[in-house]
């Protein structure tokens, strides 16, 4: 090791308080703790970074206990009684590991562990800050670090894993590091770094496509060509998220208004316990990478948004679609679609996917009028106005509700309203009657979920001659304002009616009242903050594609031509609009002033150098060579071939006192050179003293 520069043991320690420190601050950008007490912890830290410096610490612990341990009983305990935020708790625990870590080590191996704990405060950070601090962060803590384990590993080899305070306490003082050490180490680190970003933007990923997992089992109950009443309530007791969605309108991030149905399969047949789907499969074809499906035409589109779904593996293979569906493209292969418009993926694995509609959402109550791929047969007559066996309870609710000569349109709206008036919402439906799910729901109990109201719609439409089916899907109301998306779990799963009006198409009718404890179970900061790091690591990792690749392309092209141009329209500012640059931000002065008192400090304590990758030899070497310096002043050549001992012996006709101390210096050279002996502080004052005495002669 080099005589000069910083020593082994502050660099190891002040690294692993640094990196500590980067980890505290993870946690205040993140607004994860108070400031206050963020400044506290960090005072804390800069105690205990004092305290090691002076070698008080770290100490043995007083007891045997792990501190690990303890915690796994205490935590769990204190959030039983109390019931604190799970994640303060776990923030509040870590940093008191952090810093009882740095007071207490039984080995130096302890030190590994609050590396540990630091990398989970930057984790948890990430969940948190959203700007380019936590880039400026990252990078930093990815350097230190690195330091961090490359002085561990010295110290290691120094003194083993396992040793105790009391040994390693001195470890490393008199070795010196040298700054090249760091330049080098710092290069190769953020050379490594810069070409794990190079490799990553370089090579997009091929989506899930055929290459995903098959997540096994079959459909989701509710989601398939047979669906008994009831399942869809099942399916909204799990919180699970199915899909995420981005909207761009214009170019722009757009939002939705507030309830969004997302369309999956359709039922027409009801036998009184299970509807069944009998639309035959009208169009098949393969998905084109990049190029997609056209689906619909629109003569007149009001709206058209492009939406980005992102779907979780979801044992299903429904492609779920919003508004009139004009285009589409995808991860899967095979894409099909019934008479009744759903689509479906023909793909063996039901695994995550990610696809993109462009779609026109202008009228939200009307669906599909021009399909591309295949006309409209005659196939309304008696699908959908097929009726099981039907109470007279029932037919004379049906007839009631309605006047004969009515327009269709007024006989939906009609029914619409009675169920949204006189029923309530319940999630609750274990049957009290051994009358059919449909009469005990109209007659009894008054009161179920979106499946009832829209079973019950369906079959008085059909009594009064409106064909009509019932659509499975999700009501999509959960918007991420921190990402800007819509967040779709099977919570939201939904049941809705869609009855056909001559002259207008499809309508789209929803006749279940609002869930009153929906609010209630909006999900907090931290889970939305949890489920934006999904989407970002589903759609800037996983799913990055070629297109990612363009738009970075695009974006430094951009960038670059910006440059350019500021570059060429750049004039030299005057010497008054620097003075009035410095009167209006005197901070950039005390940059200016605080830089060039740094340079002059470090470069009389470090004797740095011009040239950066100049040699540093130690120190007993460099006082030596400043010794033949002032003698070849006087006149005085050592000859190469002579040894430092031999040459000694020639200067006879020097002073006694400039012999005295050539003889002291030559004899430190020795001793240290050849001896790897450590130097004290003082010994080089002497010694530099001693070059002093050697006198350059004058002009």
């Amino acid at each position: 090791m080099r005589n000069r520069g910083p020593r082994l043991r502050s660099c190891f320690v002040g690294f692993s308080y640094l990196l500590a420190a980067l980890g505290l601050a993870c946690l205040i950008f993140g607004a994860v703790i108070p400031l206050a007490a963020g400044i506290l912890f960090l005072t804390a830290l800069m105690v205990c970074f004092t305290l090691e410096t002076y070698q008080k610490i770290p100490i043995h612990p007083p007891i045997r206990f792990s501190i690990w341990v303890t915690g796994l009983v205490l935590v769990p305990l204190i959030y039983l009684v109390w019931k604190p935020p799970i994640l303060d708790l776990t923030v509040w625990f870590l940093i008191f590991i952090l810093l009882t870590r740095f007071v207490f080590k039984s080995e130096l191996n302890d030190y590994l562990y609050g590396y540990l704990i630091s990398i989970v405060c930057l984790l948890i950070g990430a969940l948190f800050i959203q700007d380019m601090v936590f880039g400026l962060l990252f990078l930093s803590f990815y350097l230190v670090l690195c330091w961090c384990l490359m002085f561990y590993n010295m110290m290691v080899e120094r003194v083993g894993t396992h040793c105790p305070p009391s040994e390693f306490r001195h470890t490393g003082e008199h070795e010196a590091t040298g700054f090249s050490l760091f330049a080098l180490s710092a290069t190769m680190i953020l050379a490594s770094f810069l070409l794990t970003a190079v490799i990553f933007v370089s090579f997009p990923r091929l989506g899930l496509g055929f290459l995903a997992l098959d997540s096994g089992g079959g459909p989701v109950s509710g989601f398939s060509n047979q669906v008994e009443l009831g399942e869809v309530g099942r399916i909204k007791q799990n919180d699970s998220v199915v899909m995420r969605v981005e909207f761009r309108k214009n170019g722009q991030v757009y939002r939705p208004p507030y309830k969004v149905l997302w369309r999956g399969v359709n039922l027409d047949h009801y036998d009184g316990k299970t509807w069944f789907s009998t639309m035959p499969p009208a169009w098949q074809a393969l998905n084109i990478r990049d190029r997609g499906a056209q689906l619909f035409t629109v003569p007149a589109p009001r709206e058209m948004v492009i939406q980005d779904i992102y779907m979780e593996s979801f044992n299903s293979p429904v492609v779920f679609t919003y508004g009139i569906p004009l285009e589409i493209e995808g991860t899967f292969r095979k894409l099909q679609m019934d008479q009744g418009y759903s689509l479906k993926s023909l793909d063996k694995h039901t695994g995550p996917r990610r696809y993109t509609t462009i779609a026109d959402i202008g009228n939200p109550i009307t669906n599909y009028p021009h399909p591309t791929h295949f006309n409209i047969r005659n196939i309304y007559p008696d699908r959908f106005l097929q009726l099981p066996k039907t109470s007279p309870r029932t037919l004379k609710l049906a007839r009631n509700l309605v006047n004969a000569g009515d327009p269709e349109t007024v006989k939906a709206h009609k029914i619409l309203k009675y169920l949204k008036r006189n029923y309530g919402y319940s999630l609750d439906m274990k049957r009290k009657t051994h009358e059919s799910a449909l009469d005990e729901f109209l007659f009894e109990r008054k009161e179920g979920h979106c499946e009832y109201f829209a079973s019950a719609m369906a079959v008085l439409l059909r009594l009064n001659g409106i064909p009509s089916r019932i659509i499975n899907g999700f009501a999509g109301t959960e918007w991420n304002e921190l990402g800007q998306y819509m967040v779709v779990r099977q919570t939201h799963a939904h049941s809705w009616v869609e009855a056909y009006i001559p002259g207008l198409g499809w309508q789209v009718y929803d006749p279940t009242p609002p869930d009153p404890t929906a609010v209630s179970h909006s999900p907090n900061m931290l889970a939305r903050r949890l489920d934006l790091m999904r989407l970002y690591w589903q759609r800037y990792v996983i799913r990055y594609s070629m297109q990612d690749q363009m738009q970075l392309v695009d974006y430094f092209g951009q960038e670059t031509q910006n440059f350019k141009d500021r570059w060429k329209n750049w004039k030299a500012p005057s010497f008054k609009e620097m003075l009035s640059t410095l009167q209006n931000h005197p901070w950039v002065l005390l940059l200016i002033v605080a830089g060039f008192l740094g340079w002059r400090f470090g470069s009389k304590k470090y004797q740095w150098r011009i040239t950066p990758w100049a040699p540093r030899w130690p120190f007993a070497v460099q006082m030596y060579r400043q010794m033949l310096k002032r003698l070849e002043s006087q006149g005085i050549f050592k000859p190469d071939h002579s040894t430092h001992l031999e040459f000694l012996n020639t200067l006879t006709g020097l002073p006694p006192e400039q012999r005295e101390a050539v003889e002291s210096i030559t004899q430190f050279y020795e001793r240290n050179r050849f001896g790897n002996r450590p130097c004290s502080s003082s010994e080089q004052h002497h010694i530099q003293s001693l070059i002093r005495q050697i006198r350059i002669p004058g002009p």
